[in-house]
């Protein structure tokens, strides 16, 4: 069923409201969630039946705008230290939705998430390779290291952001930095 362009702004603002307000409290009530969306708790109710409705459709929303986003940062496109910049700021762009995603960690995704979740990581890891063939990243670190690395290191970032530790603008530029001081080839 397509939904009329106002009820896809209800939606979205809905899922939008619920991502920022569960990446910092994965316990704040579908009332909480209403009030930042600027609807009623009904309203949130005729979109998502439920918490677990919503949850659902907030971390498959959440895959796919972080692939999405990391997408459109061109992987192949320029040297790899480039394309990992590009991609950190892709993933801080939809902060809200990847901190989600780590307060969702251990919740079964379906096959669908897992797939786009794969994909992600899939990018990630194929660009480590080829800055490791090309000489911009250290060989000797295995690809995964360097992928858990960048998750942990943007996680960090963001987290920080929340506690007023860095300024959301300027979060890329530390991470950033912090990243390639640790992956570059020595």
């Amino acid at each position: 069923m397509e939904l009329s362009p106002q009820k896809q702004r209800t939606r979205r603002a809905i899922l939008d409201a619920a991502a920022g307000e569960w990446a910092q409290d994965p316990a704040v009530s579908l009332g909480g969630i209403a009030a930042a969306a600027g609807v009623g708790r009904a309203t949130v109710h005729r979109y998502f039946p439920d918490r677990e409705h919503l949850r659902s459709a907030l971390t498959s929303d959440s895959w796919a705008a972080l692939h999405a986003a990391i997408v459109e940062a061109a992987p192949g496109s320029g040297s790899v230290l480039e394309v990992i910049d590009r991609i950190v700021s892709a993933m801080v762009h939809v902060g809200d939705r990847v901190l989600f995603l780590f307060a969702s960690t251990g919740e079964e995704p379906s096959r669908a998430d897992a797939s786009v979740a794969g994909a992600v990581d899939e990018i990630l890891v194929a660009e480590i390779r080829r800055g490791q063939r090309d000489g911009e990243l250290d060989p000797t670190v295995p690809a995964q290291w360097i992928q858990r690395m960048v998750w942990s290191i943007v996680y960090t970032g963001l987290h920080a952001t929340g506690d007023g530790l860095v300024a959301r603008h300027g979060v890329d530029d530390l991470i950033r930095w912090t990243l390639r001081g640790a992956i570059s080839a020595r």
